[in-house]
């Protein structure tokens, strides 16, 4: 096992250096002059050509490149362009909303998804089954921003239960930092939730007609005991690997949340930076969250081998 981990934590160095690449490649062609930006379109040539120089973009791309992955390996992201303050600094600051929201939106998910899912397969074609299904298509279907708008209409604008946007710190007021991200975390987990109970009712469904099952009711184990004990941990090996890709997904799906609900987080500060043509600022959290993706990926694995103990590592 040690040895699988070692090899696995090699492997995403290609590709957090290929993310590096694509992420580099596509933020310098992009239309647009961050020093424009910084100093508006009243800025003399002899100034924007001074900043340039100063901010090392009248090098070349790959001299560019190759002096920002020195300082990222050295662990150092680099500067905001725009504010000057490291970029690690403004990750780790920011990360904490969408890390709190991103959990959020999967406990949601599987509070909803695996009851749903069990209930659905084991209740075939009963009205729960087809209630199930139905909302399940709807949340698969929905587009979260549609969601949110309708959240936020019901339970803001007309109950006048939940706050429409803003955060407050859990440090601050914990009562009220819930109450702010109960939308958010419904908008963000409705997709993940309506999958998850989807993929739970089929993969149940297929573990339920295995020979093992029918000899577990044929000794005269109940029907829960045979589920909770025998089926549920067999069905359960590819729903873990849903929901670890969705933990990712759920970290970089929060721009649009965030935008909407106007939350502090990394989605915010992407979409500013990308904005304001702050390009350090934009390769680092993107890395960042790559680097999170790959993490959540080898914890799935791990996770297989004590779901399945036929699966070996070398």
């Amino acid at each position: 096992m040690t040895t699988y981990i070692l090899k696995r934590i090699v492997s995403m160095v290609p590709v957090l250096l290929l993310v590096s690449v694509v992420i580099f490649s596509l933020i310098h062609l992009t239309p647009g002059d961050p020093v424009v930006a910084m100093l508006g379109e009243e800025a003399t040539p002899q100034a924007r050509d001074n900043l340039r120089r100063q901010l090392g973009l009248d090098q070349p791309l790959p001299v560019q490149y190759a002096t920002w992955l020195v300082k990222v390996v050295s662990g150092d992201l680099g500067r905001s362009i725009r504010t000057n303050q490291p970029v690690a600094q403004a990750i780790v600051e920011r990360l904490p909303v969408t890390v709190q929201l991103a959990v959020l939106a999967l406990i949601f998910g599987l509070v909803i998804a695996i009851p749903a899912g069990v209930i659905a397969a084991t209740r075939r074609g009963s009205i729960a089954d087809i209630g199930s299904t139905v909302l399940c298509l709807l949340g698969v279907s929905m587009p979260n921003f549609l969601l949110a708008v309708f959240l936020v209409y019901v339970f803001s604008l007309t109950l006048r239960w939940l706050p429409p946007i803003g955060y407050t710190s859990p440090l601050t007021d914990l009562g009220a930092n819930l109450k702010g991200m109960i939308m958010p975390a419904i908008t963000l987990g409705a997709f993940a939730a309506a999958a998850t109970a989807r993929l739970t009712r089929s993969t149940l469904l297929e573990v339920l007609n295995q020979d093992y099952i029918r000899t577990g009711f044929a000794k005269g184990l109940t029907e829960t005991a045979v589920i909770r004990k025998h089926a549920m941990k067999n069905a359960m090996i590819p729903v873990v690997t849903v929901v670890g890709l969705q933990l990712g997904n759920l970290l970089g799906s929060a721009i649009v949340t965030e935008t909407i609900f106007a939350l502090p987080g990394i989605g915010r500060l992407v979409v500013d930076s990308i904005y304001q043509r702050d390009f350090p600022l934009v390769q680092g959290v993107v890395l960042y969250l790559a680097l999170i993706f790959l993490v959540v990926n080898l914890l799935v694995d791990l996770i297989y081998a004590y779901l399945d103990p036929r699966i070996r590592y070398g």
